[in-house]
């Protein structure tokens, strides 16, 4: 890898030019990197990062994937954990950030509430020093709850154990669903007002998968051994118990794999009704009841009902004891900190601690610290966003979309028109007000958890009687997500770290290549196969006619057959019925590629090239830009478990089948009409 040496003989100039002394304690974002110098080291560290990763040797048209990303795997070995790629990247770097702001002395840019935060992470790093004390506070807050058995072995009591009372009492004071869902979201035809939600916990499908479950297994065994003191052999027992309770309770999940119409899956019913079908074993009335502490008369979103069919008969199968267990256990992840290790690792587990329980705050600070940096950082992605939507509207205004009548095509361009962007910068929240209430010590890392913990349970209750909050779900995302209820794209201020996707100085074509296909695939998710059912104004309102739904379904088809003939770790990826996220990888992708056309029409004279690329065109480094997005290494465990929980493909399939489904890929590296990546038939949504 002859750049190699070149990238790390740049990156060191960097360090030596700018005094960037330790990069693990970046305490600002540097705004000395606009000297004709220092943007030509900029340009040539891009291009050896780039070529790094590639393997040219590579027949683009056979293996698009390995042409872009053959290299990673050996630059970015995941030896350490169970994924590297570019999110992680960005995830580790915002970490940093994080750390080094919680590590800072006071200064004058601290607002009333920052100390509140710092004071959080301080008592976190204290825990090390009291372990005994640590492990006696767990005890108590299990005993609030009548205990766990594993733990009291026989002077814990059955007969005074109800399960359903105990996690009613869990979630009121702590805000924390265990067994049965809870969720105060917007209602599906009417955004304007909250509705309970009641039913499964998404989460509990990864425990369908054999291989996840394994490794479940062995992670709780050892973590029972360390946090609660058992013996091996009983710590064996105790989780081999519980993963396999969480399996069966799992059965009951719908599989995000599988995909789910959510017309079909969630109904609204009163709580009387639920609880004459499901009987005294599942009293949901009890169970909201003694949540709240009222008598709750307004209907509620059944979510899932095989889930609840599921849960009345596995509830009166399974011994109480390991019920109990799997409760407790639940119930103190919120409070469990792994004592492990040195000093730096402690320190990552409290930034990990803080961000969550504070993420929407150090979203806020690091934000104003970018547009202290670069102010107008938000106005070019602002314009990004407009140029994606003419884009797209471009797309459903071209003949390729004649198959859909004009009345219904007019719905979908109404929707797109009503789309609305935003990054998760939190500007409108008052953090003083919000948390006013919240005491904070910087030595008792449990009471403030506890603390915490109560004021999101207390808060929580109160949103039934509140408008829908869309900080309350979908900002927490560390990912770009389309929130269907609100027809609206959010952005992690993570993605707007300076360099890493883009920088002013690069190719245009690596803006639309990074984070524009990034967030057009978001876009895409408006008009997939189960947010498409939701209008312009984020209601439940299906706008298909009879027939664009009809051959939608057929082009929906293409798609499922033709990821279920690409193989992954040795296994044909299974045919599901969502296709969600192939539908926006295939969508988004040309929605980010129009865009950089247009851009390059009205744009004609731009240098689009990076150093000793010369022979990369703009169009084919747009290509390799994309794919690099997806560059990826996953350990052999992790590979056998996200090929059966994850509702994306393989990242190298995601690069694969959308690039081989578009016409422009094939024009932009030749390739032959028949070749892996330029089939003669191609899958098209829109």
């Amino acid at each position: 890898m002859k750049f190699l040496n070149l990238l790390l003989n740049i990156q060191l100039a960097l360090l030596i030019a700018f005094g960037i002394e330790n990069q693990a304690k970046v305490s600002s974002f540097p705004n000395d990197f606009h000297t004709a110098a220092a943007k030509r080291i900029m340009l040539l560290s891009k291009s050896a990062e780039m070529q790094n990763y590639m393997k040219p040797e590579v027949d683009a048209c056979n293996d698009f994937y390995n042409y872009a990303c053959g290299n990673w795997a050996k630059i970015n070995p995941a030896h350490n954990g169970a994924k590297t790629g570019l999110f992680t990247t960005l995830t580790n770097a915002y970490d940093r950030r994080i750390a080094y702001l919680l590590n800072e002395t006071k200064n004058a840019r601290e607002n009333e509430f920052h100390p509140k935060v710092k004071h959080f992470y301080e008592s976190c790093l204290q825990i090390d020093q009291r372990k005994i004390n640590y492990r006696e506070k767990l005890f108590n807050i299990m005993e609030e709850f009548g205990g766990m058995p594993a733990v009291k072995g026989k002077d814990w009591s059955e007969d005074k154990f109800d399960w359903l009372t105990t996690i009613a009492r869990i979630l009121k004071k702590y805000g924390t669903s265990i067994i049965i869902g809870v969720q105060i979201i917007a209602d599906l035809t009417n955004n304007e007002i909250n509705r309970l939600y009641i039913g499964q916990i998404d989460s509990l499908a990864t425990a369908k998968s054999s291989a996840y479950s394994e490794q479940l297994k062995l992670a709780w065994e050892l973590d029972i051994i360390a946090v609660l003191g058992l013996r091996r052999e009983q710590a064996a027992k105790i989780a081999n118990e519980m993963v396999e309770f969480a399996q069966k309770l799992a059965l009951g999940v719908a599989d995000p794999i599988e995909g789910f119409d959510i017309e079909d899956k969630t109904r609204l019913r009163l709580l009387d009704d639920m609880t004459e079908n499901y009987g005294p074993a599942v009293n949901l009335t009890h169970f909201v009841k003694t949540w709240l502490g009222y008598e709750y008369n307004l209907p509620v979103y059944e979510y899932v009902e095989n889930y609840f069919r599921n849960l009345r008969i596995l509830i009166t199968e399974t011994p109480t004891r390991v019920i109990a267990n799997y409760i407790m256990w639940e119930m103190i992840q919120d409070f469990r900190l792994d004592l492990q290790g040195d000093g730096e690792k402690q320190r990552l587990k409290c930034v990990d601690a803080v961000k969550q329980y504070f993420v929407n705050y150090l979203d806020h600070v690091i934000y104003g610290q970018i547009l202290k940096y670069d102010r107008s950082i938000t106005q070019e992605i602002n314009v990004l966003w407009r140029q994606l939507k003419l884009a797209f509207e471009d797309m459903w205004k071209s003949s390729d979309n004649k198959w859909m009548k004009e009345s219904t095509r007019d719905k979908a361009l109404e929707k797109l028109s009503a789309m609305s962007f935003e990054v998760n910068s939190y500007e409108d929240i008052d953090f003083i007000k919000e948390y006013a209430s919240l005491s904070i010590s910087p030595t008792d890392y449990f009471e403030n958890v506890i603390n915490i913990m109560k004021h999101r349970g207390e808060n929580y209750r109160l949103m039934l009687f509140e408008p829908p909050r869309l900080e309350e779900y979908e900002l927490r995302s560390s990912t770009p997500v389309y929130t269907s209820e609100y027809n609206k794209v959010l952005l992690p201020v993570a993605f707007l770290q300076p360099r890493f996707l883009w920088d002013k100085v690069y190719p245009a074509a690596l803006k639309y290549a990074t984070l524009g296909s990034i967030i057009a695939h978001e876009m895409a998710h408006g008009f997939d196969d189960t947010m498409g059912k939701y209008d312009a104004k984020g209601n439940l309102n299906n706008w298909w006619d009879r027939n664009a739904s009809e051959v939608f379904a057929l082009r929906k088809e293409c798609l499922r057959q033709q990821y279920g003939r690409h193989e992954y770790a040795g296994k044909l990826l299974t045919k599901t019925q969502y296709q969600g996220e192939n539908i926006a990888d295939n969508v988004g992708i040309r929605i980010a590629y129009t865009a950089y056309e247009n851009w390059l029409f009205k744009n004609p004279k731009a240098f689009e090239y990076l150093p000793h690329m010369s022979h990369v065109n703009p169009y084919q480094l747009f290509f390799i830009s994309a794919a690099q997005v997806w560059c990826t290494d996953l350990n052999s465990i992790w590979q056998n478990i996200v090929v059966t929980t994850d509702v994306h493909p393989p990242e190298e399939i995601r690069v694969r089948a959308s690039f081989a489904n578009f016409e422009a890929f094939a024009r932009a590296f030749k390739c032959e009409l028949g070749s892996a990546m330029h089939p003669h038939r191609k899958c098209v949504i829109y």
